[in-house]
């Protein structure tokens, strides 16, 4: 009976404290390995945050409205990086031309959680092209722009001529105004004016990224012409503009476009506004 006994003992001590080891090296690798998962499943997260903010920022190059580019957020409607996130969702100070909220609706829905990372960090922005995270313990940034000209300062280039594709010339480049109106980048807005030199070219300068009305203004008959010109960030835009029965200086009516993809300007009658 002695010997069955000794037969069906348990484990020696040396045993148990190796399974003991054992066990402790394995959990202790697990919950490392679970802890790195539970790090780059927030990174990732944050990571899509911030381009979910950038884009509410400087708006989604994706969205296209007839064939253009639609979208330019905060920058497009304000003409300026935004001083605070918090400028995202509300107006930051009586801004006429703010149209926000320009968060996605799960985000707006959070009137707070837009403004911290998966770590429930602040993320730092102070209205510069960068935004950080610093929950991680590591910071994770990401940029906006290479810098704040590419959506800022841009150019557009055109050129007008008259019916028969004649150019002003020093008599009548005096004769037509350009008029610009874009954001101020403090809640209004800024009409520049300028006038096409004598071969009709015009070129408006620092020109923030978004939609902006553009008006063409023939003096003598004091019609003006609107339309629209799209501003790319980085980009140098140009479009040709023909008056349809304008010969320099008289005036005529209507509007479109020509086959070579001139804009035809067609007034409807003196003073008249063509949108």
């Amino acid at each position: 009976m002695q010997k069955r006994m000794q037969k069906n003992k348990g484990f020696s001590l040396i045993e148990l404290l190796i399974v003991i080891i054992v066990m402790g090296i394995a959990m202790a690798v697990g919950m490392q390995w679970m802890g790195a998962s539970v790090d780059d499943f927030r990174r990732i997260k944050t990571e899509r945050e911030m381009v979910t903010l950038s884009s509410a920022i400087v708006g989604n190059p994706d969205l296209h409205s007839n064939g253009k580019r639609s979208d330019f957020g905060y920058i497009g409607d304000i003409g300026a990086f935004p001083p605070n996130l918090n400028a995202l969702y509300q107006n930051p100070g009586g801004y006429s031309t703010w149209d926000g909220p320009y968060l996605p609706p799960e985000f707006a829905q959070n009137t707070a959680g837009y403004k911290f990372d998966e770590w429930g960090k602040a993320y730092v922005y102070t209205g510069g092209i960068t935004i950080t995270s610093n929950g991680s313990g590591s910071a994770v940034t990401k940029k906006i722009a290479d810098a704040s000209s590419d959506y800022l300062l841009n150019s557009f280039i055109g050129v007008i001529k008259d019916a028969d594709d004649s150019l002003p010339g020093t008599i009548y480049r005096d004769s037509i105004d350009i008029k610009v109106t874009i954001p101020n980048g403090s809640g209004g807005t800024l009409s520049k004016i300028y006038n096409p030199d004598s071969a009709g070219v015009f070129r408006l300068d620092s020109l923030p990224a978004g939609t902006h009305p553009l008006e063409i203004i023939y003096i003598p008959n004091n019609d003006t012409l609107s339309r629209f010109v799209t501003i790319l960030p980085r980009n140098k835009s140009n479009a040709d503009y023909k008056f349809a029965d304008i010969s320099f200086p008289s005036g005529g009516g209507g509007g479109g476009c020509d086959s070579s993809g001139t804009v035809i300007l067609r007034p409807n009658g003196v003073g008249a506004k063509t949108e």
